[in-house]
């Protein structure tokens, strides 16, 4: 596995080859007690078995594998996921979750969430993880990996330099952000025929509720369609077009598509200026910085992964110091 995709301690990030259909595990025997040890912080087995076999449940049956950076080709049947490289992952990204708590205490750095974070995942209901490979703990640890790593990065390098020339860079690739344009909170219901789609418009504008009124009516689809912007390439241009003429609270005439008419209702809108890179140039500059600093934390990350003492039970392999993976 490239040494990139190990750098990056976040639950998704990490596990993210672990989420295809997996095989069996035709061994045997029992996983010990303590998976691994990381300078003496001890890393159950019980957790590793339990995210494994969690994975490996939510995505059986669901065709998905390969990775995400590469993709399969088109047409080729996806391969599963042994189980036991699927422990291994699992295994890599418990490591290195412990030896980045150990580094936040050592450098100053509180590893807990913080308040906001977990009020967030306290009002998330039960049902959101019901069908879901990730407990609320599981999501707690993958943000508040993020959090401490962002937080250690920022007080190991606090003052970043950033030549005029890494700005232009960073402004050519960005700079379509910042041209004129406008930001729509979009609801749409898809109607068989156009006097139904007619009918919504007067009743919705005579007060009556968009979704109710528009299933009510035999519509296919209705709901939020989120944020449409100017340059939102997954909505066709003609419809962003008739999208784009919406002010808030306004209702869209019908417009025809494949089998049906659809009503658009904007529930709120921003529009933005243009913007010149002399007016967003501090932005920019926080990006670079922030692009540089990261990467400097994960060289000093990987440096400090080859320093720790790290043991793995041989049920799940051996620990590579210098890739930072199990064998």
């Amino acid at each position: 596995m490239a040494r990139s995709g190990h750098r990056r301690l976040t639950l998704i990030a990490v596990l993210v080859a672990s989420v295809a259909a997996a095989g069996c595990d035709k061994g045997s025997s029992k996983p010990p007690a303590v998976a691994a040890e990381v300078n003496g912080a001890k890393v159950p087995s019980a957790d590793v078995e339990r995210l494994t076999v969690q994975y490996i449940s939510a995505s059986a049956g669901s065709g998905a594998g390969g990775t995400v950076a590469e993709g399969p080709a088109a047409g080729q049947p996806l391969k599963p996921l042994d189980k036991k490289v699927g422990r291994r992952y699992v295994l890599e990204y418990l490591v290195r979750l412990t030896l980045l708590k150990q580094l936040a205490a050592d450098n100053g750095v509180p590893s807990e969430s913080e308040d906001l974070l977990d009020k967030a995942l306290g009002v998330a209901p039960d049902s959101e993880f019901t069908h879901s490979a990730y407990t609320r703990e599981d999501l707690r640890n993958g943000l508040m990996a993020g959090n401490v790593s962002k937080k250690l990065a920022e007080k190991l390098f606090p003052n970043v330099a950033v030549s005029d020339s890494d700005l232009e860079k960073h402004w050519d690739i960005v700079k379509d952000r910042f041209k004129a344009g406008w930001s729509s909170s979009i609801r749409a219901a898809f109607l068989p025929t156009k006097a139904a789609a007619e009918e919504l418009r007067q009743k919705v504008t005579a007060g009556a509720p968009f979704d109710e009124t528009a299933t009510g009516l035999g519509a296919a689809r209705a709901g939020s369609m989120g944020q449409i912007t100017s340059g939102t390439e997954e909505v066709s241009v003609e419809l962003r077009n008739v999208i784009g003429t919406l002010r808030k609270g306004e209702l869209s005439p019908p417009a025809q598509a494949a089998d049906g008419f659809l009503v658009f209702l904007c529930e709120d809108r921003r529009d933005t200026v243009e913007q010149s890179f002399a007016q967003v140039r501090p932005q920019v500059l926080t990006a670079v910085q922030d692009q540089k600093r990261q990467r400097l934390f994960a060289d000093w990350l990987d440096a400090r992964e080859k320093k720790a003492a790290v043991k793995v039970a041989s049920f799940y392999g051996k620990w590579n110091k210098e890739r930072g993976s199990v064998n």
